[in-house]
């Protein structure tokens, strides 16, 4: 059996020319918000989801806060991961485990990003690859701040699993 739990809760699926009202509309709730943090919020979101380099974040196939539950040969023998993958998208190209981040400025590379922030989509990478052996994982953080995507090499994730079970 699989060892991972990718259930989420259902998404809904708005045309591009809707998403700026349904946004706007659900910000208008948020009445502790100003107006200023609901443009800056709304402006995020929109340019996040209609970014080309984005596609694969938002591809069919794909689910919001996904959960991740699982064991992996990576981790040490009484980790269990008990996770939430802010996406998660499983197709016939492979599977991608995407976590939002709203880190400003977002790093300009690799080396800049969080130790944690590497650590956990590491965690979630291995237990990805043993629920789906034989498909590519693909360990990425969509950066609101610019939009991008950047993925995580897999040299990366193996070295924070390493790191990892040495502190164990």
């Amino acid at each position: 059996g699989r060892t991972a739990d990718c259930r989420s809760r259902r998404e809904m699926q708005l045309p591009e020319g809707r998403r700026e009202a349904a946004g706007r509309a659900m910000l208008a709730r948020e009445a502790a918000l100003s107006d200023a943090e609901r443009a800056e919020m709304l402006g995020a979101a929109l340019g996040v989801i209609g970014d080309p380099d984005m596609r694969a974040v938002f591809a069919p196939g794909g689910r919001a806060e996904a959960a991740i539950i699982g064991k992996a040969p990576e981790l040490a023998d009484d980790v269990v991961i008990n996770g939430r993958a802010d996406r998660l998208v499983i197709n016939a190209e492979g599977v991608w485990v995407i976590d939002y981040k709203t880190d400003q400025p977002a790093p300009a590379g690799l080396d800049g990003v969080a130790e944690s922030y590497v650590a956990q989509m590491a965690a979630y990478w291995a237990v990805l690859r043993e629920a789906f052996p034989g498909r590519a994982v693909t360990a990425a953080l969509c950066w609101t701040d610019g939009p991008k995507l950047m993925r995580l090499p897999e040299e990366m994730l193996l070295e924070a699993l390493k790191r990892a079970r040495s502190e164990v």
